[in-house]
């Protein structure tokens, strides 16, 4: 009675723990449509206002210009007083020569008397008015050259603080100028980055269209159910899930230090762009399932029909988010964003877990993977015969560029 008892206690758990994932509601074509118009306007958005800096930078760029004129201005000017003031410097040296000779010329005698000497030294009284007015014109003289040489000492000084002046409010617009140059940058990355965002996700909904679109599916009929019922879309080949990319651990037995030995049933991929970068299917197919796992992992699966004729399933696990209009039946391509890599549920850093077998998981059709514990099972079984999951699948290199 308790061995029966204990096996409906572990059916229930594993019940519990390997329930399918909640399937998203019906979807009809015009819900993206109308997704299409949303994501449109937002680009129209963002295009306008990409026109309304563009003319901001403009006027900044005009303004640079302006500074950049003012500076040069203010070079040209620097380099103007520089000669002016080596002027006045020849200028005073040649003054200060030319009374050096007048004072070798009137200087007769010793002593702070030398011009009266020099008068009262006439032998007559016309030779003394001669003297006297020759004194008094060279007094005179000495004294305007001396004024001279004070006034062109100081307007050195006057000029020498001018320059330091223009240096200086040379160098505070310079400052200026290279604040608005980042400014300018930032605005400009701030804008291309919402419209870029605002494209990529315009394109998805467009590719979404079309594709329903081509399988004749009007505006009101609910995907999967009225249109698009069953299709079967044939692989011609496989991708990688990661526009670019890196493996950080492979698929196969590894220990863990809490847990002890343990089956890696997937591979782990992560990349350069970190959390929220995009992934994609590995081939075209079907959505199979859309949820969570028992650790609260958020995950995607996804049926394919290989190049041989099989069927295959891909798993995507630790998604930050899952693209909104994902559920069961879904035809999806290769391009299709399925959500962004994460790590949600059990997951030790930003990554992507994926699984790939020949078989269609929690498809009650399948003998081999209808249930969590069958694929499980499965998966080890083919791996111990030397199928390695999508490394025997896709060219998975240890990191690479482009799908």
């Amino acid at each position: 009675m308790k061995k029966i008892l204990h096996s409906v206690l572990v059916a229930s758990f594993l019940l519990s723990v390997f329930a399918l994932p909640t399937e998203v509601g019906a979807t009809t074509l015009q819900d993206y449509i109308d997704k299409v118009n949303k994501y449109q306007a937002e680009v129209d958005s963002a295009n306008a206002e990409v026109q309304k800096t563009d003319a901001e930078i403009r006027a900044i760029k005009g303004e640079i210009s302006t500074l950049q004129n003012e500076i040069q201005s203010m070079m040209e000017e620097a380099e103007q007083k520089q000669q002016e003031i080596e002027q006045f410097n020849q200028d005073i040296k040649q003054k200060s020569l030319e009374t050096k000779d007048l004072f070798q010329y009137l200087q007769i005698a010793d002593g702070e008397n030398a011009y009266l000497e020099y008068a009262f030294g006439a032998t007559d009284i016309t030779d003394m008015i001669y003297r006297m007015s020759l004194v008094e014109q060279m007094t005179e003289y000495n004294d305007n050259t001396i004024h001279e040489l004070e006034g062109m000492i100081e307007e050195n000084k006057k000029k020498k603080k001018e320059l330091e002046k223009g240096q200086k409010e040379m160098e505070e617009k310079k400052v200026l100028l290279g604040q608005k140059i980042s400014s300018l940058e930032g605005q400009k990355v701030s804008i291309q980055s919402g419209a870029i965002s605002s494209s990529k996700q315009l394109k998805i909904y467009q590719d979404t269209v079309k594709m329903y679109q081509n399988l004749g599916c009007g505006a009101s009929d609910v995907i999967g159910v009225t249109c698009a019922v069953n299709q079967t879309v044939p692989t011609a080949g496989w991708y990688r899930p990661l526009e670019n990319g890196r493996i950080s651990s492979y698929m196969g037995y590894r220990d863990f230090s809490a847990a002890g030995s343990n089956f890696h049933q997937g591979i782990d991929l992560t990349s350069p762009s970190g959390r929220g970068t995009y992934i994609y299917p590995i081939a075209p197919g079907t959505i199979g399932y859309v949820g969570q796992d028992y650790y609260g992992a958020n995950l995607v699966v996804v049926y394919h029909v290989g190049p041989d004729g099989r069927n295959y399933s891909s798993l995507y696990v630790h998604m930050d988010w899952v693209s909104g209009g994902l559920y069961k039946g879904r035809i999806v391509d290769q391009n299709t964003v399925l959500g962004g890599m994460g790590d949600t549920g059990w997951a030790y850093g930003v990554h992507l877990h994926l699984e790939v077998a020949d078989c269609r998981l929690y498809d009650p059709m399948d003998g081999q993977c209808a249930t969590w514990n069958s694929w499980s099972n499965y998966i080890m079984r083919r791996y111990n015969n030397g199928f390695k999951g999508a490394q025997s699948l896709l060219n998975l290199p240890t990191s690479w560029y482009g799908r």
